[in-house]
């Protein structure tokens, strides 16, 4: 038996890249497919088997204090952030099954196919270009966020937010 079990509650929060407000969670919240991985297990089956397939690691090691990180090998899924937060309810559950009593929530945006392409009118318009780059922009300030946020104090009360590097 692990000393801290994997996690048990995992959700993810989908927003969309043309946002009003780049920085907020979205309110949708939805259960992925979980499949666990081990280290000895081979690599390749991580991939996705579909185009539409989108597959987010959840990197996590039950001895160690480290902040588990999280993934994409998506082309068009980039994890922006992890939440990790007490789990609503889970003191209740059943005492003689030990789970992990946290609740990680990966959020996630999806960026633009740079093969799909837009109408020429679009291509051309200034004021098209510049929001577009303010997105994106936003986009990679959330994924840039996570050195300073996870020297966080809150971390260890689990109510903190913890933005995900991208990966090196």
């Amino acid at each position: 038996m692990w000393p801290t079990p994997p996690p048990y509650y995992i959700l993810f929060a989908h927003a969309p890249l043309s946002s009003a407000n780049p920085g907020a969670l979205s309110n949708t919240l939805r259960h992925p497919t979980v499949q666990y991985h081990y280290q000895d297990d081979p690599l390749l089956s991580l991939l996705p088997q579909h185009p539409d397939e989108h597959v987010l690691v959840l990197d996590y090691d039950p001895d160690s204090a480290a902040i588990p990180t999280v993934q994409s090998l998506s082309k068009t899924l980039v994890v922006t952030g992890l939440r990790i937060d007490e789990a609503p309810g889970a003191a209740a559950a059943d005492e003689g099954d030990v789970k992990n009593d946290k609740m990680y929530t990966i959020e996630t945006t999806e960026i633009e196919d740079p093969v799909i392409s837009t109408p020429q009118n679009d291509k051309n318009s200034a004021h098209n270009a510049l929001d577009k780059f303010k997105r994106r922009n936003a986009l990679l300030r959330r994924a840039l966020q996570y050195p300073n946020d996870s020297e966080s104090s809150e971390f260890e009360h689990s109510t903190s937010q913890t933005t995900i590097p991208p990966p090196q």
